[in-house]
């Protein structure tokens, strides 16, 4: 059985994703200067467990999915903007 994801839309800067455990399924990240962003396993800062790093060129995208089963986020998913200017979202379950 598939289960559904939610896409949290960026804002552009570090933002909870989730305040308290949750799956992350994955993102879809686009960038009009180059930009890298940093997914972390904590439910308010830019701190913990590294879940992902996504670097961008200008003007490039990238996505990844992770599948229902996905990545166990034990404490929250934070979303950390180190660089750039980025929108898309992330897909929490």
């Amino acid at each position: 059985m598939m289960v559904g994801a939610t896409p949290v839309a960026l804002t552009g800067a570090g933002q909870v994703i989730a305040a308290g455990p949750a799956v992350y399924r994955g993102y879809s990240i686009s960038a009009s200067d180059a930009a890298t962003v940093r997914i972390w396993d904590h439910p308010s800062a830019a701190s913990g467990t590294l879940l992902d790093t996504i670097a961008l060129a200008a003007g490039e995208s990238a996505g990844a999915w992770y599948g229902d089963g996905g990545l166990r986020a034990a404490r929250g998913v934070y979303v950390e903007v180190v660089t750039g200017t980025v929108e898309g979202s992330v897909r929490i379950g």
